[in-house]
């Protein structure tokens, strides 16, 4: 277990290093000077614009920037923001809380529903049921997130205003009570987790209706199914654990997406998170924020990986004895 770690860490090298000159460069090639976002849309003595430039190095060539940050991120330091003036670190910190609360409830709706309509699929495998769910999995795999948002608001926030269309927290807030503020968290969070897991969920389901068919052909499950077991149990005790290496493995790879990518849910719900952040950083030319989130998210990506094949090691008694057998 201890290889597979030091294994992966050390790719990641060179994957961590390749996204960031990357984004590095496409910040670059957007029209425009990070400058500019400073000093604003008026005109501006070349004397000012210069000695603003000086003050934040950007009058140095777009490599020694670079160089410059990547020095800095590998001593802790990722710079300062240019559009909210303050510590790139300081912007993170106050983001990531509300992102990690955002996936975390994504991640637990695509568990549990990919889980239950998986379940469901094989009650009847080729019936009516099956059938239906399948078609509506697929439509909610397909449907562009920012406008199954959009939908959620209108029905769920206007037409019925059973949530709040955006935000993290009610206006004050923070002078309730503990259970107060956690219960208005929730309210908060339900409807763009919700919108945010479904698609995945689906796509869930559709792995663990394939191992659960699979699993239940297994000699292990016949035996258990001769020896008297209910359906239940077969599906739930015996099945299911058999089937759950896809989907751990789409768990564990779901968590940086979620992470990083739950932008476009962000936006249109008015989230203070990671998403929110990089895109105004994008709208803005701010590169210190914008190569800060971008290491974040592939880090993550890395993370979610390992913990994806280190949850398998775990779970399935077949992998290990792969793992085993190739040292």
């Amino acid at each position: 277990m201890l290889g597979l770690i030091a294994r992966r860490v050390l790719s990641a090298v060179p994957l961590v290093a390749g996204v960031l000159t990357l984004t590095f460069l496409l910040v670059e090639a957007a029209p425009g000077r990070p400058s500019d976002l400073l000093l604003g849309d008026g005109p501006v003595p070349p004397e000012l614009r210069a000695r603003i430039e000086a003050a934040y190095g950007l009058d140095q060539p777009a490599y020694a920037r670079y160089a410059s940050w990547i020095g800095s991120a590998l001593e802790g330091d990722l710079g300062w923001s240019l559009s909210r003036g303050r510590k790139v670190t300081s912007v993170l910190a106050d983001a990531l809380p509300h992102t990690i609360g955002l996936a975390a409830a994504a991640l637990s709706i695509q568990l549990l529903l990919g889980i239950l309509l998986g379940a469901l699929h094989v009650v009847r495998p080729g019936g009516a049921a099956d059938h239906g769910l399948g078609a509506l999995g697929l439509v909610l795999a397909s449907v562009p997130t920012f406008w199954l948002g959009l939908m959620a608001i209108l029905l769920f926030a206007v037409a019925i205003p059973i949530f709040p269309p955006s935000s993290a927290h009610s206006i004050g807030a923070a002078s309730w009570s503990f259970p107060a503020r956690a219960i208005d968290a929730l309210w908060h969070v339900a409807l763009p987790s919700l919108v945010l897991g479904v698609g995945a969920a689906a796509v869930i389901a559709r792995f663990v209706r394939a191992g659960l068919l699979q699993s239940l052909g297994e000699g292990f499950v016949r035996a258990a199914r001769a020896r008297g077991a209910s359906r239940g149990r077969l599906l739930w005790r015996h099945a299911l654990p058999a089937a759950a290496g896809p989907v751990i493995t789409l768990a564990g790879l779901q968590l940086p997406v979620l992470v990083s990518g739950a932008l476009v849910v962000e936006v249109v719900f008015g989230w203070p998170g990671m998403g929110r952040v990089t895109y105004d950083a994008v709208m803005a030319q701010d590169v210190p924020v914008v190569l800060a989130a971008v290491l974040l998210a592939t880090i993550l990506v890395v993370a979610g990986s390992l913990l994806s094949d280190l949850g398998l090691l775990l779970v399935d008694p077949r992998v290990r004895i792969g793992r085993a057998a190739e040292r």
